[in-house]
């Protein structure tokens, strides 16, 4: 398929490798919705080498576009472990005003007026999509970047990330298709919608043997709204670890003094990506 590439609006804020976009009907979607995709290609894309991909929701908040407000800056962040020896592939995709809904996976919601260390907890009104969602990404998305673009398509080199609802979906994402994606970022993820018991529940009767060789991070902050989430997610990364997922295969970050900004999730992007992709993480992990 030809995608009819197009430059990036604000080449002169990336400053190493170049960003190509397309627009994309969002199948299995049957509203006929369309979505922008960004492409980082990094400086050493040489037409030759094959590169690992990493999948980013909410992909206008990933690259520097001139709005004023703070990106995740995912493409620094690959390029800070060049020394390391990694570099990759990173695509965006753009989100909607039905965000809430493509992002929310579809776990059994807690109630409404939940308070939690003084913030009450957002609940999304509507129905999950984020099944289509992810069928999207799995069945028309990644074989297009893999039919157009030199990646590692294997799940071992196949990244699916995000932040906040996009930590959610991420998460859902990977245990929903490992044959797909072997590693997953999870960033304050939305996990206080859902109910404890029930989240942790479907851990226990999941088939952790489909991702024995996958590796998941998880970053909190602890202050805002941060702090509604602090013990979803360390109950969940418990249960990982419970499950067999050790210091190789799982990780968690908690940092007291951030809040839920795109500062604090841009400065542990590099650290994150590391322990994802390190060929020997032996001594990452918590």
């Amino acid at each position: 398929m030809n995608l009819n590439l197009r430059p990036y609006d604000h080449p002169e804020l990336i400053p190493e490798g170049t960003i190509q976009t397309f627009e994309l009907e969002m199948v299995p979607y049957p509203d006929h919705r369309r979505r922008r995709i960004l492409v980082w290609l990094p400086a050493d894309y040489d037409g030759e080498k094959r590169f690992p991909v990493i999948y980013l929701h909410d992909g206008q908040g990933v690259f520097e576009c001139g709005d004023g407000r703070y990106k995740l800056r995912a493409d620094r962040a690959v390029s800070s472990l060049h020394g390391e020896g990694f570099s990759a592939i990173v695509v965006g995709i753009d989100n909607s005003e039905d965000r809430g809904n493509e992002l929310t996976p579809p776990f059994e919601r807690g109630g409404r007026g939940v308070v939690v260390n003084g913030h009450r907890i957002p609940i999304i009104d509507g129905e999950s999509s984020t099944g289509t969602y992810a069928e999207f990404v799995v069945s028309t998305l990644k074989p297009l970047i893999d039919e157009n673009f030199l990646t590692l398509p294997d799940p071992a080199h196949t990244c699916i990330g995000g932040i906040s609802a996009g930590g959610s979906a991420s998460y859902y994402m990977m245990l929903r298709n490992p044959e797909v994606f072997g590693r997953a970022i999870v960033c304050s993820p939305g996990f206080p919608m859902f109910d404890l018991e029930k989240l942790l529940a479907y851990l226990d009767d999941y088939d952790f043997s489909r991702i024995a060789d996958h590796r998941i991070a998880f970053y909190n902050g602890d202050q805002g709204i941060d702090v509604t989430s602090v013990d979803y997610v360390l109950a969940v990364y418990r249960k990982f670890k419970e499950k067999g997922m050790d210091r190789l295969h799982s990780m968690y970050i908690l940092d007291t003094r951030q809040t839920h900004c795109e500062a604090a999730w841009a400065k542990y992007l590099p650290e994150l990506l590391h322990f994802l992709f390190a060929e020997n993480n032996n001594e990452e992990g918590n």
